[in-house]
């Protein structure tokens, strides 16, 4: 029993009670109407709207859509309380998890008729709850993603995701040694607040889980969003303390911008970059190395980055950087693995093309000396028999079979001939134009319309610049044939940080599917007057220069030869 002196004051009592609880609370009738709440439940719910008068579903986002399934009204019937969790996404972007308990509250006539529903703000407890089982399942993720792309884009995601980390936009900068540089390498985030506001609702309707948000985008990581293209653009040199990511990459230190238009010790560069007044940058340390740094803001919601969210973030760092290290190290790995199979599936050929060439070369031997002494006879008796057409026809015809026989064997020893490349520098394009005007009769002759499309900055190349002016004679020579009745020859160069490559593009119907996978055997050939030599002797050389060469045909229009060769040999 309340004494007198409280009888009186109750409400005032229950009312303050409320407010120092920071707790919402409303009395809801059995038509699910809400018919009283307090201005904590308003603030509670980040709603300008007044509640009164709603649907209490409408009001706090329940699942139920009428009485029947609402679980509050059932416990009307037996008096007991009922407790349930709802959770949503603010106007403002942020999750919010709120703890209802509803109380039967007894009518006029002592029958229970409303409930009153108290609402308390649990989000901070849930969120401590979610992060610490986030590091669990994001440390199980990041270690079965060797990828480097998925799991830089796993990284950022739940860097971003509302049921972990929850910031609006997360950037990811990497460094690179050989260019002593660190560069933006990915973003993921909305690029305007409509598209935050979009994707805050997404979340919300379809992701229950960490995973199921992560399985929804696991080939999100090939877009090229307008983040991600203007994270690209961000490049600093690593001798550059003055700027915000080189000091914290440098010194292993976060970088925390919170007022940062105004902060005249922050570049102006990298905050117009980064686009927003407040932000977090994070060093990814491995192995107590600074390899990157990740960059968190909340351009959209405007919610104040808080001590907790960084000592997280600082967390996730520390995991992130010893997966992005294992997985370049997994990548280095395949990288050398692959280059151990090309080289001794080089080998191999070349073993495999000494041998033939080997005995290409005494095949050819044996045969000449018999067919120098057939074409010597041939043409003695052409000589001889100019009276007689039909004799002399017969002979022109052997003579003709002889100096084409003596062509073949030409090729065939030029093949088994061992190359002993004498390398220099120079330029490929140069070297191009060269062949180019070399054959530029052939074109004409042949109603070829060339077209040079050169990369004029492409490096200069070590190699023997007759061989591969051999192969691109045998290239261009092999493309022309292909286009009996004329048309288009395309070469292209252009470059990267490892190879010039050289593409050699004709208009022919295209090679076969069954057919292109052969094009370098020797002696291969569909041509009825072909050897088959001057592509595998094409080969042949580019291998000893260190490159490779591809062919690719749509089988039906057009087919690309590609050469590679390497910018730095050893």
């Amino acid at each position: 029993m309340l004494p007198p002196i409280l009888k009186d004051k109750v409400d005032d009592i229950l009312l303050g009670i409320m407010a120092s609880l920071n707790a919402g609370l409303s009395v809801v009738d059995k038509d699910l109407n809400i018919i009283w709440a307090n201005e904590n439940l308003r603030r509670m719910l980040h709603t300008k709207q007044n509640v009164v008068g709603k649907r209490c579903y409408e009001v706090y986002g329940c699942a139920c859509k009428d009485a029947s399934h609402c679980s509050s009204i059932s416990g009307l019937s037996n008096g007991e309380r009922n407790v349930s969790d709802i959770q949503f996404i603010s106007e403002k972007g942020g999750r919010k998890y709120i703890k209802n308990i509803s109380i039967p509250v007894n009518d006029e006539k002592g029958a229970v008729g409303y409930f009153l529903k108290l609402s308390l703000d649990v989000t901070e407890k849930e969120e401590k709850i979610s992060q610490l089982s986030l590091l669990r399942k994001f440390a199980d993720m990041m270690q079965g993603t060797l990828h480097i792309d998925r799991l830089l884009h796993l990284i950022l995601t739940c860097v971003t995701a509302g049921t972990a980390l929850g910031f609006n936009r997360a950037r990811l900068f990497l460094v690179d040694k050989k260019r002593n540089v660190v560069y933006g390498k990915m973003a993921v985030g909305p690029s305007s607040y409509e598209e935050a506001v979009k994707v805050w609702s997404e979340i919300t309707s379809k992701y229950g889980s960490l995973e199921d948000l992560i399985d929804a985008s696991e080939n999100r990581y090939q877009e090229d969003t307008p983040l991600h293209k203007t994270t690209r653009l961000m490049v600093y040199s690593l001798a550059d303390e003055s700027e915000p990511i080189v000091s914290g990459v440098k010194n292993k230190k976060i970088i925390w911008g919170r007022n940062a238009y105004h902060d005249p010790t922050m570049s102006r560069n990298f905050v117009n970059m980064i686009g927003a007044d407040e932000f977090v940058c994070v060093p990814l340390i491995a192995r107590e190395e600074a390899i990157g740094a990740i960059c968190v803001d909340n351009l959209y919601s405007k919610k104040p980055i808080t001590d907790d969210q960084v000592q997280m973030l600082v967390t996730v760092a520390s995991r992130a950087a010893l997966a992005i290290e294992n997985a370049e190290a997994y990548k280095s790995l395949e990288e050398k693995i692959k280059q151990l199979e090309e080289a001794q599936e080089r080998l191999i050929r070349s073993e495999r093309l000494a041998v033939i060439g080997n005995m290409a070369a005494y095949i050819a031997h044996e045969i000449r000396n018999p067919l120098v002494t057939i074409g010597g006879f041939a043409r003695t008796i052409s000589r001889i028999s100019r009276q007689d057409n039909h004799v002399r026809k017969s002979t022109e015809i052997i003579v003709e079979e002889v100096n084409r026989l003596e062509k073949i064997l030409a090729n065939i020893t030029d093949f088994g001939k061992p190359l002993k490349p004498v390398k220099g520098v120079f330029q490929v394009n140069d070297l191009l134009e060269n062949t180019c005007s070399l054959m530029g009769p052939y074109f004409k002759n042949s109603n070829i319309q060339l077209i040079k499309k050169f990369n004029e900055s492409a490096p200069p190349v070590t190699m023997d610049s007759t061989q591969m002016k051999q192969v691109f004679v045998n290239l261009m020579k092999n493309a022309v044939e292909s286009m009996l009745d004329g048309g288009t020859l395309i070469l292209e160069t252009t470059s990267d940080d490892k190879y010039v490559r050289i593409n050699v593009t004709d208009t022919c119907k295209g090679i076969p599917a069954e057919t292109i996978q052969r094009v370098f055997e020797p002696f291969f050939t569909t041509k009825a007057d072909g050897t088959g030599i001057g592509l595998a002797v094409s080969k042949k050389i580019v291998d000893e220069h260190g490159g490779s060469i591809l062919v690719k045909s749509s089988g039906h229009s057009g087919t690309t030869f590609s050469v590679y060769l390497p910018i730095k040999t050893e």
